[in-house]
C-alpha cells in the first residue's frame, strides 16, 4: 500500500504540471464560456442549456484527458528507458500499476471538478441549483472516464503503440453508446455466428447506458439502487482491465 501511495503521489503530481493537463482544463473552461454564449439564445431555456452543453463539454473533456494520458502512461517511460531504472527499486509491477492509473484518475477528476464548480456558479446565477443530481451526473462522467482509462492502459501495453491504442480506445469510446444498438442487431442476425460475434463483442465493449444519468434530468431521478449499479458495473470493469494489465505488465522484459 505504502508504494501504490508513493507511485499515486508522483503521478498526480506530474499530470498536474504537465501542459496537456492544463491545456485540457483551459479548454474546458473555454466550452463551457461557449456554452454560456449557445444558451443565450435559448431565451426562457437558457438554464437547461447551460447545464446540458455544460455536462457535455465537461464529460468530453474528462474522456479525451484521461484516453490520452493514460495511453502514454507507461509507453512514454518505456521509449524512454525510465522504465528500467523505476523497477530496479524493489517496486512490484503491479502496485507501480495500479499507483499510476489511479494517480492518472485523480487529476482527470480534478480537472473535472474545476470545470465543475465554475459550471455551477453559473449555473447558480442563473437560478439553477440541485446540487445533489449535479454530483450524481459527475460521479457517472467519473465512471466513464475510470472505465476509458483502464481500457486505453490495456490496450497500450497490449499494442505497443501509441496511435494504434488512441484509434482503438477512440473507438470502443463511440462503440459503447450503442450498446443497445448492437443488442438489436445481434437479434435480427439470422446467422447464428454473428449473432454470437456481435453478443460477444458488445459485452467485450463498455456500456455506457449505466452511465447515462443525464437521459433523466429532465424526468424522475433514478434511485440510488441505479448509482449503485453504475459503480459496482466501473469497479468490476476497470477491475477486470487492470488485472489483465497486470498481466501483460508482468510478461514484458525490463
Amino acid at each position: 500500500m505504502q508504494t501504490i501511495s508513493a507511485v499515486f503521489t508522483y503521478t498526480f503530481k506530474e499530470h498536474v504540471r504537465h501542459k496537456a493537463w492544463l491545456s485540457s482544463a483551459l479548454f474546458g473552461f473555454i466550452l463551457l464560456g461557449g456554452a454560456l454564449v449557445i444558451s443565450a439564445l435559448g431565451a426562457d431555456e437558457r438554464p437547461r442549456l447551460m447545464l446540458d452543453l455544460g455536462l457535455a463539454g465537461i464529460e468530453a473533456i474528462t474522456l479525451v484527458s484521461i484516453v490520452f494520458l493514460t495511453v502514454n502512461l507507461i509507453l512514454q517511460e518505456i521509449e524512454s528507458r525510465a522504465i528500467y531504472l523505476i523497477l530496479t527499486h524493489p517496486v512490484r509491477r503491479s502496485d507501480y500499476l495500479l499507483g499510476r492509473f489511479l494517480g492518472t484518475l485523480a487529476a482527470a477528476a480534478l480537472g473535472m471538478a474545476i470545470m465543475a464548480a465554475l459550471h455551477l456558479v453559473l449555473l447558480g446565477l442563473y437560478g439553477w441549483w440541485e446540487p445533489g443530481r449535479y454530483l450524481a451526473a459527475l460521479l457517472c462522467t467519473l465512471g466513464k472516464a475510470g472505465v476509458m482509462g483502464s481500457l486505453a492502459l490495456l490496450l497500450s501495453l497490449a499494442l505497443t503503440s501509441e496511435a494504434a491504442a488512441m484509434a482503438f480506445s477512440v473507438f470502443f469510446w463511440m462503440l459503447g453508446h450503442f450498446s443497445s444498438e448492437m443488442r438489436f442487431l445481434a437479434d435480427r442476425s439470422g446467422s447464428a455466428f454473428i449473432k454470437t460475434a456481435i453478443v460477444a463483442f458488445s459485452h467485450a465493449a463498455p456500456d455506457f447506458a449505466h452511465f447515462n444519468y443525464r437521459d433523466f434530468w429532465h424526468a424522475t431521478a433514478p434511485g440510488a439502487q441505479w448509482l449503485m449499479w453504475a459503480g459496482v458495473y466501473a469497479v468490476a470493469y476497470a477491475g477486470a482491465c487492470l488485472a489483465l494489465s497486470v498481466q501483460l505488465f508482468e510478461q514484458k522484459e525490463f
